[in-house]
């Protein structure tokens, strides 16, 4: 028996799955990573409405409205 074929035929069929893994995680982390970014636009819009409205708060305290 030719161990040689055997071991490369081995490594080959190693690397497949592993190559083949690596593949799927990558899909998956964009996937996630998609969905971060989503969740933190939706927060930075959130903290916009918050400085308007702190921002605004001051300047009626600064005039004298309140």
């Amino acid at each position: 028996m030719d161990w040689g074929a055997v071991v490369a035929a081995l490594l080959t069929a190693i690397g497949g799955i592993i190559t083949t893994l690596l593949i799927v995680l990558r899909g998956e982390n964009k996937e996630d990573h998609a969905m971060v970014v989503s969740s933190l636009d939706r927060l930075a819009d959130g903290m916009e409405r918050v400085e308007s409205k702190i921002d605004s708060h001051i300047t009626d305290h600064a005039k004298g409205v309140m």
